[in-house]
């Protein structure tokens, strides 16, 4: 990629650990000299996951575990975040967010929120699905239920 963006932000609950993940991680790092990561809490996770995700504290050990393995050269920050949206929409100095396809809506909503503040919006990036090798888009709910079945 030939874009270069000084601060990069992405986020997510990052429960179950995945090569989707590894795909928006590596974006993040290949189009950023810092990434920013918005970390679900435990109490908002709660609100729309079917499921009782990881506590905080594993998440994001697992999640700096997997960064270092990623891009341990690139200065990473890690902030938790109790809404959809997290400091995207009130921090001037991001300037581009990487999404999937399932929450690029949600980045956009939070381009809406910035020029409703009068921040300029983010460049935003969009990577598509990952899918196992019978064609299943692979996220943290499909591998928790194909865990649960043995």
């Amino acid at each position: 990629m030939k874009y270069k963006f000084r601060n990069v932000v992405l986020g997510g609950t990052f429960d179950t650990l995945h090569s989707g993940h590894v795909k928006l991680l590596a974006t993040a790092t290949l189009i950023g000299d810092r990434i920013l990561i918005g970390l679900t809490s435990d109490s908002f996770a709660s609100t729309y996951k079917q499921y009782k995700v990881r506590p905080f504290s594993v998440r994001l050990a697992n999640l700096r575990n997997l960064m270092s393995l990623i891009a341990p050269e690139r200065e990473v920050a890690y902030v938790e975040i109790h809404d959809p949206y997290g400091p995207a929409v009130f921090d001037p100095r991001l300037e581009a967010i990487v999404a999937s396809i399932e929450t690029a809506p949600r980045a956009l909503q939070i381009n809406d929120e910035r020029a409703k503040r009068g921040l300029r919006p983010m460049e935003v990036f969009i990577i598509s699905t990952v899918r196992d090798g019978y064609g299943h888009t692979l996220s943290s709910t499909y591998i928790r239920n194909l865990l649960s079945m043995k």
